[in-house]
């Protein structure tokens, strides 16, 4: 075949003369010219080299230098399908669990509590409401959704003041709790308690993250760009920024980084004019875990709780806000 002949001739010859002189350590002999083709296949590095002695051995490897490519081809192959059936897509809720895990619907207050430290009273807030079922989820009507509280309660954790939350007169299905006297500072830590008949006692706990301040002489406002850094305090684990404009509100995001500064560089459409205001807010651990848990609705898979209070669902925590006129 067209392939042996190949292989055979970038192999040692070993009944000629030079490669029995090559094995004994001998200057081979002078030979004949050979034809152009044969020398161009000669001059070919070879896959190795053999003597005499081991050439039966060679020959047998011949095959194996043919049947490489195929090998190599279905090993190849045999990889892809077991890479393939071996993760999961991004649409799959991953590896599935080897038994069946029964779990019951715990009944217990569903809340939102945030305290705003923003030099003003009575914009901090509670929302209660109660956990739902499956079925109710998906019903028509809900019925009690706001469920019948007995008290919410803020304490100091340094002071000791006590502070009660009441309900709004809304009638919507948001029953939002305020103490219009409560002013928060920076810094603080505040205890929370909803007791509600049938519920158990739903508790929490925040501390207040330090004001966002910027950078002295950091911040340069162009036609459509806003750069300037934050001066990063290790109460905040995120920030989100606000820019107000006459008619719009632009958000953005900012995670912490390693050091004591954030880097900030904004673009934004020049169909909204210039901003006015930036906002900045820092975000306690709470709110900053509760607001990037995973939100889905998936059967039949698990998805974990972020609630970050204790002896209910939801989340208790707190902001740091500070407006800088532009």
């Amino acid at each position: 075949m067209r392939t042996l002949n190949i292989v055979n001739s970038i192999l040692p010859n070993p009944a000629s003369s030079s490669s029995r002189a090559a094995c004994r350590g001998e200057a081979p002999r002078e030979q004949r010219p050979e034809s152009r083709d044969i020398h161009l296949m000669k001059n070919r590095k070879p896959y190795f080299e053999v003597c005499p002695s081991t050439l039966r051995q060679a020959q047998g490897d011949k095959l194996l230098h043919i049947e490489l490519p195929r090998f190599l081809c279905l090993a190849t192959f045999i990889l892809c399908i077991s890479l393939f059936t071996s993760c999961d897509l991004p649409h799959q809720p991953g590896p599935m669990p080897t038994e069946i895990v029964e779990t019951e619907f715990v009944p217990g207050l569903n809340i939102l509590g945030v305290l705003r430290a923003d030099d003003q009273a009575g914009t901090s807030f509670i929302n209660v409401n109660r956990a739902l079922t499956t079925e109710e989820i998906y019903s028509d009507s809900i019925e009690n959704f706001p469920p019948e509280v007995n008290y919410v309660k803020i304490s100091s954790s340094t002071s000791g003041a006590e502070y009660l939350f009441i309900r709004g007169e809304d009638s919507s299905d948001w029953g939002d709790y305020r103490d219009t006297s409560l002013n928060v500072m920076a810094g603080g830590a505040f205890n929370l308690e909803i007791v509600a008949p049938g519920f158990p006692i739903l508790t929490g706990s925040t501390m207040i993250p330090n004001k966002p301040q910027i950078v002295t002489n950091s911040l340069a406002l162009d036609m459509n760009n806003l750069t300037f850094q934050i001066q990063h305090h290790t109460s905040a684990f995120e920030y989100k920024l606000y820019l107000f404009f006459p008619g719009a509100v632009l958000e953005k995001v900012v995670k912490p980084t390693n050091g004591n500064m954030i880097e900030v560089d904004w673009d934004f459409s020049t169909s909204n004019g210039l901003p006015l205001n930036l906002g900045l807010t820092a975000l306690d651990e709470n709110l900053t875990r509760y607001g990037n848990s995973p939100i889905s609705f998936i059967p039949n898979t698990y998805h974990p709780d972020g609630s970050t209070v204790r002896g209910g669902y939801g989340c208790f925590g707190s902001v740091a806000v500070s407006i800088i006129e532009l």
